[in-house]
């Protein structure tokens, strides 16, 4: 799963992006950490390289650039370009991603997208936080240093000309990851799916501002522990994590778009707003309103009403929903009648019982059409139909069952393989060293890796030679198509709305006179 990020820079000191991307900098402060001597400290395991430039006099070259053409000379300028590939950290165990190898993706896709500029790319071993992923980072001077051939994905004649500055486009974005993804699947990667938006939209204003507001609570919660006491709270909330909370939880409670309003606003304090039917939340610590495709694709109110009401909200032309039983895929709005004469509420108000009343035929009217739209002439064919669909998801989700404890289990394998064939060279070399003791003191955790895999595929393939890698990356794709297209077996909607008809239709003739097994009065025109 590479992930572009792009950042512009204004700033015409092109060495302050050269020397953060090679010296080690305080992920709080972003000032550059010094050794005892007051030197800088460079960063380890980084890879470097240039393109039309060095990497080590990119910021001087860029400079001369902008003051022989005369470009770049005023403020609001942008002077570069800052993009940002990240890997996921999966793929380095699983899918045996090296430094060299995300930098040569980094290096190929800069000479596609970037020719004729100067880029400094540098490949980091680790991401924030220690996060354990390899990211490359490209800075590019937005002016183009030379002429280049015109490719399809340029949408000015001026794009393939020197003198002219870089043109980031929201189509060009989109042409950048497109050509990630392909590369992702090409090299065994994993890949991620654009085109839906998130159900959680967490942006990196966000992601940030909830780092720095963790980070005073955990120095403001280190003083009361100080004092013998326990803190309330220890996991910081942004404004928004505090309205997705909040949605969620009156969403469990509510029956309907008022309830879920009045949940919000009697208990959180929080306003809906409605604007050409897009939703906004107006919480009680902040004046302008959030809206609901901000907090992500679950909060928005098309989303909301259907968590209400018991539905999922599924692209059906998707295509890993293509080969999904029709069964599962079908929505309905149908609810169960209320019984009036045990209705404590309805016995209590008459206005209440007759909008009961009114519900209740609403809903006997949809499940008639519900029959009459299917064909189904008697009680034993619904309850056939409804056992039949059960059936048919429980078998589903014992092949998901299966397929997720296979994945499992080549994961597993992919795992230990990756760990075994990364540490035999120095397990080899451990061999043949004429000191072992030492050389295992040396490597330790190498070679104490190397062991516990090889024990590990021992025990596993004693009387079969080992798989390759190849293989193994085929077999798990196999499967996570499998699971994935079968993912919306969670929910089969149909078999609550066969419920919800046969209790419907038994609520109609509740007397043991009125029922029947035959189901005419639904079917019209039957001779």
């Amino acid at each position: 799963m590479a992930i572009l990020k792009h950042v512009s820079e204004r700033n015409s000191d092109y060495g302050a992006a050269q020397r953060y991307l090679l010296f080690e900098h305080d992920e709080k402060t972003g000032k550059p950490q010094h050794d005892d001597h007051g030197n800088i400290i460079p960063r380890e395991g980084i890879i470097q390289s240039g393109i039309n430039c060095d990497p080590f006099t990119f910021n001087t070259e860029c400079i001369e650039l902008n003051r022989v053409l005369s470009k770049n000379m005023g403020k609001k300028d942008v002077k570069a370009h800052h993009y940002i590939i990240s890997f996921d950290p999966r793929d380095t165990i699983e899918n045996g991603l090296t430094t060299q190898k995300a930098h040569g993706i980094a290096t190929a896709f800069a000479e596609k997208f970037f020719a004729g500029h100067q880029a400094l790319i540098v490949m980091h071993p680790d991401g924030h936080n220690r996060s354990g992923n390899i990211h490359v980072h490209i800075v590019i001077n937005s002016l183009r240093k030379e002429n280049v051939p015109w490719q399809d994905f340029m949408e000015r004649p001026i794009d393939a000309l020197a003198g002219y500055k870089h043109h980031q486009t929201r189509q060009l974005l989109s042409r950048m990851q497109d050509y990630l993804n392909e590369v992702c699947v090409r090299e065994h990667l994993h890949t991620v799916d654009f085109s839906t938006p998130a159900d959680k939209k967490v942006t990196d204003r966000e992601y940030k501002a909830r780092q720095r507001g963790q980070a005073k609570l955990d120095a403001h919660n280190a003083k009361i522990l100080r004092d013998g006491l326990y803190p309330r709270t220890v996991d910081f909330a942004t404004i928004k994590d505090q309205i997705r909370e909040a949605i969620d939880n009156a969403i469990k409670k509510a029956q309907t778009e008022e309830e879920f309003r009045r949940f919000l606003q009697d208990k959180w304090n929080i306003a809906v707003k409605e604007s050409r039917g897009i939703w906004s939340y107006i919480h009680q610590n902040r004046e302008r309103p959030i809206r609901g495709r901000s907090l992500g694709r679950a909060y928005e109110k098309e989303a909301v009403l259907n968590r209400i009401a018991g539905i999922e909200d599924v692209d059906h032309s998707r295509p890993e929903y293509a080969a999904l039983p029709k069964i599962f895929l079908i929505h309905s709005d149908l609810k169960l009648v209320v019984d009036i004469q045990n209705c404590v509420k309805a016995q209590q108000s008459r206005a209440y019982a007759r909008k009961v009343e009114i519900s209740n035929i609403q809903q006997i009217a949809r499940s008639v059409a519900y029959i009459q739209e299917h064909g189904i002439e008697t009680l034993d064919e619904l309850k056939n139909r409804l056992a039949h669909a059960e059936e048919q998801y429980k078998d589903a989700l014992e092949k998901q069952q299966k397929w997720r404890q296979q994945l499992n289990c080549v994961n597993e394998v992919i795992h230990y393989l990756g760990q075994y064939l990364s540490t035999k060279k120095i397990y080899t070399s451990f061999i043949q060293s004429t000191d072992r003791g030492a050389f295992r003191i040396a490597h330790r955790k190498p070679i104490e890796k190397h062991d516990e895999a090889l024990t590990f595929l021992k025990n596993k393939y004693a009387n079969s030679p080992l798989p390759q890698l190849a293989d193994l990356r085929t077999e798990k794709n196999i499967l996570k198509s499998l699971i994935l297209n079968h993912e919306k077996l969670k929910k089969p909607q149909e078999i609550k709305t066969l419920h919800v008809v046969y209790d419907n239709i038994i609520a109609l003739f509740r007397q043991e006179r009125f029922i029947t097994q035959d189901l005419d009065f639904c079917i019209p025109n039957k001779t």
